[in-house]
């Protein structure tokens, strides 16, 4: 019969904390392996987390180990009681006999350190778990990048937008329908984004969430706001809502939603046509608006997605040599901002990235 050590809490979120208590708890106790089972309501009452997400946060932090696995035993709402768990362990792990691994969210459960069914052992570094969970809900909700994360738990939370203030119902009355879907896309682009290429994750997460806030207001209203505020410097963009929406959008990024941050705010300025010194999250920002999966397929996606993957100047460089192709097949001029924008990147690729831009065409 196995003896699997049994993890209880709210892992709101989940940490590498977590991990390491139940790694020391299956060596101390001489464990088979560990179960961590969240619970969809704890003594202390609610987690800020939905219950759901804190399951799956759960099973990809426990990915990579194959003595871990996850229990939805936790899951009823009624459920409450260490005591209330057994029955629906006991069906899911036949075979096995359960020692609860006691820290201080056990602790606070109703059922105390007393009187519990079966074998437990007690840890000591429970305590310092929870109140960790409590540190990065704090820095997540500052949107900055929390240590201690498994780094797809990171993403999944910035996916999500745990652990922050709710801006999609705002959002959702300031565009149509299929520009929110783009929203949310480009949000989960910037993320992968963000990750594959060392880019700071929650913060790339609200730019890419907000970079189209003024895509739904009206092109004389887009004017009147960006001529009262000194938002742009060149007449030609006045007219022209594909243009003015970036920064009429970085202003009502910071007029309504409170954004502070000069980058993010950069980064939604930017994201049509760039500008010379951009950041790795402008480019970010840039490269996943013109590539999240939900992009109707145009002429060169395939080939912008390709370089994503391996270089970011190089992908908005070659979004930008395609949209200048365009412009010039109908006639129209490339605006200065995004001919600096084009040399900029053009100077600051490397040999292997020049090489990878012109295999693509």
């Amino acid at each position: 019969m196995r003896r699997l050590g049994v993890l209880a809490g709210s892992f709101d979120p989940v940490h590498e904390g977590h991990i390491a208590l139940a790694e020391e708890a299956k060596g101390r106790a001489g464990l088979d392996g560990v179960v961590l089972l969240p619970v969809a309501r704890t003594a202390r009452g609610d987690a800020e987390a939905p219950a759901q997400d804190r399951l799956i946060l759960c099973g990809i932090a426990a990915e990579e180990k194959e003595w871990i696995t996850v229990s939805q035993a936790g899951m009823t709402g009624s459920a409450r009681r260490f005591s209330d768990f057994l029955g629906p362990l006991r069906r899911e792990y036949p075979d096995s006999c359960f020692v609860r691994i006691l820290g201080a969210e056990a602790a606070g459960m109703p059922e105390g350190r007393d009187g519990l069914p079966g074998e437990w052992v007690m840890m000591n570094a429970a305590e310092d778990a929870e109140a960790y969970s409590a540190k990065i809900r704090a820095m997540t909700a500052a949107y900055e990048d929390a240590p201690g994360l498994n780094r797809r738990v990171l993403c999944y939370m910035a996916r999500q937008g745990l652990y922050q203030k709710d801006l999609l119902p705002r959002l959702s009355t300031m565009m149509n329908p299929r520009r929110f879907r783009h929203t949310l896309g480009v949000r989960r682009e910037a993320v992968r984004l963000a990750d594959l290429h060392g880019a700071p994750i929650q913060r790339c997460a609200l730019a890419g969430l907000l970079h189209d806030c003024a895509k739904g207001m009206p092109v004389k209203e887009m004017d009147r706001v960006a001529r009262e505020n000194g938002l742009v410097d060149d007449e030609n963009m006045y007219g022209s809502g594909a243009l003015l929406h970036a920064p009429v959008g970085a202003y009502l990024a910071q007029k309504e939603f409170g954004v502070e941050d000069e980058e993010i705010l950069n980064a939604i300025r930017s994201h049509t046509i760039g500008r010379a010194g951009m950041t790795k999250m402008e480019l970010v920002i840039f490269v996943a608006d013109a590539t999240e999966e939900g992009r109707e397929s145009y002429e060169g996606l395939e080939e912008i997605r390709y370089l994503a993957d391996r270089s970011l100047p190089a992908a908005a460089l070659k979004s930008m040599q395609l949209t200048q192709d365009y412009l010039r097949s109908t006639g129209r001029p490339f605006f200065p901002a995004a001919l600096r924008a084009r040399a900029y990147l053009e100077s600051i690729l490397t040999e292997n990235e020049k090489a990878l831009l012109a295999s693509v065409g």
